[in-house]
């Protein structure tokens, strides 16, 4: 598998900005000092976690069981926009 083919495929470059966002959310938290701008850290680490858990819902979709009840929910949730 090429570089090309990795970088056509979505979820790939969803785990590299991933990767990146955690790297950038932990030099902010060990780079600022004053406690008000902690709150930025803080920000990028929800924005972190809510990518991880999109990445693990993505992953529990191939699940014979799991799958179409997260489909379920996801279409109650949203819509039928998806």
């Amino acid at each position: 598998m090429g570089w090309s083919k990795y970088w056509r495929d979505g979820w790939n470059i969803f785990d590299q900005l991933l990767y990146i966002v955690l790297v950038l959310a932990v030099l902010v938290r060990f780079t600022l000092t004053n406690d008000s701008d902690f709150m930025w850290a803080r920000n990028v680490y929800a924005l972190n976690v809510i990518m991880f858990y999109l990445r693990i819902l993505q992953l529990s979709l191939i699940h014979r069981r799991l799958g179409p009840i997260i489909v379920m929910i996801l279409l109650m949730v949203c819509g039928n926009t998806y």
